[in-house]
């Protein structure tokens, strides 16, 4: 959605477009992302931020993150913890994400 904004990540356009249009401010929001322009486009809009990452951005910078991992999980295949504290989860669902947004 990034020609809906006038300007791409890492400008914090789109997650300001978002929230306007959800009527939220960022402290009632959690981003996700896969890439350090989409981490500094959240962080600038204030935002919590959950990353995940792939091959191609893996060596990227994701200082500020609140939960780095390889992927979302799965009940019978485990997310590994790049970085952060996901506690006793091993995949991602709505009490991970709910302690991730409350800290």
């Amino acid at each position: 959605a990034g020609s809906m904004v006038p300007k791409k990540k890492p400008a914090p356009d789109i997650y300001y477009f978002a929230m306007e249009q959800m009527g939220l401010g960022p402290e009632a929001c959690l981003a996700f992302e896969d890439s350090e322009n989409g981490l500094l486009a959240a962080r600038a809009a204030g935002l919590k931020t959950l990353v995940t990452v792939s091959d191609y951005t893996q060596g990227h910078d994701f200082s500020g993150a609140v939960l780095l991992l390889d992927h979302f999980g799965e009940p019978d295949a485990p997310f590994r913890v790049l970085a952060g504290d996901a506690g006793e989860a091993r995949y991602v669902d709505i009490d991970l994400l709910k302690r991730l947004h409350a800290n």
